[in-house]
């Protein structure tokens, strides 16, 4: 811990030995006792309520257990393209016919249904000519 040696915390006991002078050494080792006894309980029910907020374990032998890489923004991407690769392969002719005519071209006319969030442009030529969205958009 610290770099600190065991022969290194010997000295510096022999050293507080001498300054502190061996009537008020115990009083002090005490005082140190409790004060590392304080800082292991704040540390711990610190750690401890971190882990109800969070829901996550913070202990190390529990984390090397996870498997963190499924977390890799990377990884999660790639994976999500790919499965956007096999469900584009999976699609009928007619689908892929209609997301071809769903890209924006310029100069074309679309009716925009859906959410301001998520919009659903359809072209207007691919609808037919007594569909209702057609006549009403037109």
């Amino acid at each position: 811990m610290f770099g600190l040696t065991f022969e290194k915390l010997f000295l510096v006991a022999i050293i507080a030995g001498f300054v502190l002078g061996p009537a008020r050494l115990p009083g002090y080792a005490h005082q140190l006792g409790r004060a590392v006894r304080a800082v292991r309980h704040f540390v711990e029910s610190t750690r401890s309520a971190a882990e109800d907020e969070m829901g996550v374990p913070l202990r190390r032998s529990e984390w090397e257990t996870m498997d963190l890489r499924q977390y890799d923004p990377r990884r999660i991407v790639s994976d999500a393209l790919r499965d956007a690769d096999a469900l584009r392969e999976t699609d009928s002719p007619s689908e892929q016919v209609r997301a071809e005519a769903a890209r924006v071209r310029p100069g074309q006319k679309y009716l925009i249904t859906g959410t301001a969030s998520h919009p659903h442009r359809i072209l207007l030529d691919s609808l037919s000519e007594d569909d209702p969205r057609r006549v009403a958009a037109q």
